[in-house]
């Protein structure tokens, strides 16, 4: 098996396919009155509005990364050939992921494109899709009433890709530059990781506001404020899929660095 650190661009590509792999068969399998359920994480959204989302971001994505200019692609002149009945969404799912994963194969990781991100290269979108598409596909479950669940190392890698983009969100998401302060720290500890190992393979993060933004890194540090739980839930805490002080995330420390950190760190 390919490990991570030898070609992360394919590894995020293969994980992005089955991510929606799992999305397509989730939709096969739906009932007439499960499409309009509301989705609870998203507020006006419902199951069929995630399931357009996913692949519009899928087809779009793959058209930035196919872009000869390195320019942004407007989504509304794309042709998304929405499917004509339910049906049809489950596959319109897999050919939108098909055409996207070709393309970053077929690009290498190191193409320049553009992204709002801060890598401006075609791996980013290998990255960025596979967890937008695990993150709706949560919220889809959420809504159905199921459990959400995922393989540790697609949820420690999100959490990764969130804290790494979240400071360029900035530009559309304002409140994010709210996130500062004065080397106050969040530490967050998933409890299902393992305890013997170090650096980028420990499954802890330590989060620290400074006046200008934050920073963090993977360590086992204390924090002002702990958020523990199982890696999968502390990847949707950080997505404001899960709440804090629930049975599946404790938390303990100053409670009110841990709400300045939900309230700004979203977008």
């Amino acid at each position: 098996m390919m490990s991570e650190t030898a070609n992360p661009h394919l590894v995020h590509t293969e994980r992005l396919t089955a991510e929606a792999e799992r999305v397509a068969t989730l939709l096969d399998g739906l009932g007439t009155d499960d499409w309009n359920r509301p989705i609870p994480s998203c507020p006006g959204w419902n199951v069929r509005k995630a399931a357009r989302h996913i692949g519009t971001a899928h087809r779009w994505a793959a058209a930035i990364v196919r872009s000869p200019n390195s320019e942004a692609v407007n989504p509304r002149t794309l042709d998304l050939g929405f499917p004509e009945s339910y049906a049809g969404y489950g596959d319109w799912i897999r050919t939108g992921t098909a055409e996207l994963a070709a393309a970053v194969r077929d690009s290498g990781p190191d193409k320049p494109v553009w992204s709002w991100g801060p890598d401006q290269h075609a791996r980013f979108w290998a990255r960025r899709m596979l967890h937008e598409t695990a993150v709706h596909r949560a919220d889809m479950e959420l809504a159905l009433g199921r459990t959400p669940e995922f393989d540790p190392s697609v949820a420690a890698d999100g959490i990764d890709e969130f804290l790494t983009v979240l400071p360029s969100a900035a530009a559309f998401a304002p409140k994010i530059r709210a996130l500062t302060g004065d080397g106050e720290t969040l530490h967050l500890h998933a409890t299902d990781g393992d305890p013997a190992a170090s650096g980028e393979e420990r499954a802890e993060w330590l989060i620290t506001l400074e006046p200008h933004g934050f920073r963090w890194r993977r360590s086992h540090a204390k924090g002002a404020a702990a958020v523990r739980g199982p890696v999968g839930e502390l990847y949707l805490f950080l997505w404001r899929r899960r709440a804090a002080g629930t049975a599946e995330i404790e938390v303990l420390g100053d409670h009110t660095l841990l709400d300045h950190w939900v309230t700004n760190a979203s977008f």
